[in-house]
C-alpha cells in the first residue's frame, strides 16, 4: 500500500517499516517509456526485407499483452471478493460488478485493434509472416491464463498440433498448471449462487413451481410440440436429477443449486438484495459474450490475412482452429447465457413472501 506524504512517496511494506523512494519521477522515468518504446525490434530489417507493417504488427500485439495484463489484474481482485460473503457486503459487490464492466470495455477496445490490423494489406502481411516461425498468438500465456481464471477447462480445449502447455517454456508451464488448479471464476460465482437469500425456503419453490404450472397451463395456444418443449425443460428446474443428467451430457455446468440462486436472482431482480446481484450475472453474461465477439473478430481478420487453408505459424490449422473456439464449450458462462428458457414471465411470478390471502 503506498500514499503520499508532502513532496515524498512513502511505501509501506508488511512490517510497517517506512522506506523512502525517489522524490520526483518524470513522466518517462514513471511510465519506463525508454523500455516500453524500445522493444519494439523489426526482424524484416535484419533479412534486408523492404517492409514497414511489421512495427504495426509488433506494436498491436504488445498492445494486447498489456491489456491482458490488465484484465489478469482484474480477474484476480474479483475472484478475491468472491471468496468472502457478498450477500452481506454490498459495497463489495459493487466492486465487483464494477471490475467485470471493465473486462468487458477493455474486450470492446481490444476489437478495434482488429480493425488496426486489417488495415494492412495480406501482400504486405505475408512480406515478414515467416519471420515469425514459430512464434504464435496461440502461445500467448497470458491469453491462457485469463481463460484458466474464468474457468475454461483444460479437457474443453481444441486439440491441435500444439496443445496445452507443451508449447509453453518450463516457467510457463508451470504458472499454466498453476492457474488451472486455482479456484476459478466460474467457481466461485457457483459457491456464491448456492447462497442467495431465500434459495433453501421451500416455500418459495412451491408457490414458483404453482406459478409455473399456471403459465404452463395458459401457454397451450403455442402448439403441442412447443409447450412439451416448455415443460420439459422447466422440470429440470424442480427436479435435481434431471438437471444432473443434463451435467453429465455436457448440457450445463452449475450445480443445481446454484442455477436455482440464479434463476431466484433474475427473476426477483427488483426486490432489496437482489438488484446488485442481478447487475453482477447479466456482467458476466456481457464478458462471455464479448469474449466469443473477440475470438470472431480474430478469426475474421486471421481469415482475411492469410485465408483458409494456411497453417499458423505456431503449426495450428490457422482459422480451422480458430473456428473451433466458437462452440458453447468455450463460453464459462453458458448456463447463465441459456437462463431466459428457464424464466417465467414476470406477471406469473408469486411474491417471494406469503401474501395474507396465502396465510
Amino acid at each position: 500500500m503506498s500514499y503520499v506524504n508532502g513532496n515524498e512517496r512513502i511505501i509501506i511494506d508488511r512490517q510497517n517499516k517506512k522506506c523512502k523512494i525517489n522524490e520526483a519521477r518524470s513522466y518517462t522515468e514513471y511510465l519506463k517509456l525508454d523500455r516500453l518504446l524500445s522493444s519494439q525490434i523489426m526482424l524484416s530489417p535484419q533479412r534486408n526485407i523492404v517492409t514497414y507493417d511489421e512495427h504495426l504488427f509488433i506494436i498491436t500485439h504488445q498492445a494486447f499483452e498489456l491489456w491482458f495484463k490488465q484484465i489478469l489484474f482484474e480477474i484476480d481482485l474479483i475472484r478475491k471478493s468472491f471468496t468472502i460473503n457478498l450477500w452481506v457486503k454490498e459495497p463489495e459487490m459493487f466492486n465487483v460488478f464494477k471490475r467485470i464492466g471493465r473486462i468487458t470495455t477493455i474486450f470492446k477496445l481490444l476489437l478495434e485493434h482488429f480493425s488496426v490490423l486489417e488495415s494492412m494489406h495480406p501482400c504486405d502481411f505475408a512480406e515478414f509472416r515467416d519471420l515469425l516461425t514459430p512464434a504464435s498468438g496461440f502461445q500467448s500465456l497470458q491469453f491462457r491464463l485469463i481463460e484458466n481464471k474464468l474457468g475454461l477447462k483444460t479437457e474443453t480445449r481444441v486439440c491441435c498440433s500444439q496443445s496445452y502447455p507443451e508449447c509453453f517454456d518450463e516457467t510457463q508451464r508451470l504458472e499454466f498448471e498453476r492457474t488451472a488448479a486455482e479456484p476459478t471464476l466460474f467457481m466461485l460465482v457457483g459457491h456464491w449462487l448456492e447462497c442467495t437469500p431465500d434459495l433453501l425456503d421451500d416455500a418459495v419453490w412451491e408457490r414458483y413451481r404453482k406459478a409455473a404450472d399456471r403459465w404452463l397451463q395458459d401457454s397451450k395456444k403455442i402448439g403441442i410440440t412447443r409447450l412439451e418443449k416448455r415443460r420439459q425443460i422447466l422440470s429440470t428446474v424442480f427436479d435435481s436429477d434431471q438437471h444432473k443428467a443434463l451435467v453429465e451430457q455436457g448440457h450445463r455446468i452449475l450445480s443445481h443449486k446454484a442455477l436455482k440462486g440464479a434463476i431466484l436472482i433474475y427473476s426477483y431482480r427488483q426486490e432489496n438484495g437482489y438488484g446488485l446481484a442481478n447487475r453482477i450475472l447479466e456482467s458476466l453474461v456481457d464478458l462471455d459474450t464479448i469474449l466469443s465477439k473477440w475470438r470472431y473478430h480474430h478469426l475474421v481478420m486471421v481469415h482475411k490475412m492469410i485465408g483458409s487453408h494456411n497453417l499458423g505459424t505456431g503449426g495450428t490449422s490457422g482459422t480451422e482452429y480458430l473456428k473451433s473456439t466458437l462452440s458453447d464449450s468455450y463460453k464459462m458462462f453458458i448456463d447463465l447465457i441459456n437462463l431466459p428458457a428457464l424464466l417465467i414471465p414476470s406477471s406469473y411470478l408469486p411474491p417471494l413472501i406469503k401474501t395474507q390471502q396465502e396465510l
